[in-house]
């Protein structure tokens, strides 16, 4: 079994007013739509949802001091899941090791969401090259989903990230540059020993 470092983020469930405002679509591939989320310090994700009314997000969070990849599963039919509280589930890719996590409860979009977080690149990576994947609780399918487009979707993801990077440092403010001269008097400086020197 692989552990899946789990740190909860309750800045992805922010009101739904604020995610509409905060989102900017970048494309549509394949039934996987690639947004930004400005609330999770300007992170690219992907979406889709399933028959079943099953919606999944994969994406980065940048609100931490470290980035991580974060995993959100909703359904409109889990109404008994509290938010809130922690679920032990397991996610299996194919026939891979399981990952275990503890996920976070909580109420979005009028669905239930389960919502885990980890630094681990391969789970991502598993997650883009494998073919399906399922999610239990408790023994107990939660979600059998079918990842197909997923390597394509994640690769439009990354770009999706590297275009905003490069936009949102663009506007940074540059660091003003060293003066030629570093022996020059400061321009406005006064001469200390006249106080008349204007």
């Amino acid at each position: 079994m692989k552990p899946l470092f789990v740190a909860v983020i309750s800045a992805l469930f922010a009101p739904v007013a604020a995610l509409a405002v905060n989102a900017i679509h970048y494309k549509t591939l394949n039934g996987w739509d690639i947004l930004m989320d400005q609330t999770l310090g300007n992170a690219c994700y992907v979406t889709t949802a399933y028959e079943g009314g099953t919606i999944l997000r994969l994406g980065f969070d940048f609100t931490g001091a470290t980035g991580r990849f974060y995993l959100a599963l909703g359904n409109t039919n889990w109404q008994s899941l509290e938010a809130g509280k922690d679920y032990p589930i397991e996610i299996k890719f194919d026939d891979q090791p399981v990952w275990t996590a503890t996920a976070r409860g909580a109420d979005f979009a009028n669905s239930k969401w389960l919502h885990v977080t980890t630094e681990n690149s391969n789970f991502a990576d598993e997650f883009s090259r494998k073919l399906g994947m399922r999610v239990t609780f408790q023994g107990r399918q939660i979600a059998a989903l079918r990842l197909k487009g997923s390597a394509r979707a994640i690769d439009e993801m990354l770009a999706c990230q590297k275009t905003v990077n490069s936009v949102v440092g663009a506007q940074r403010p540059q660091p003003p540059s060293p003066p030629k001269d570093p022996f020059a008097p400061a321009p406005g400086a006064k001469n200390a020993n006249d106080p008349f020197d204007l």
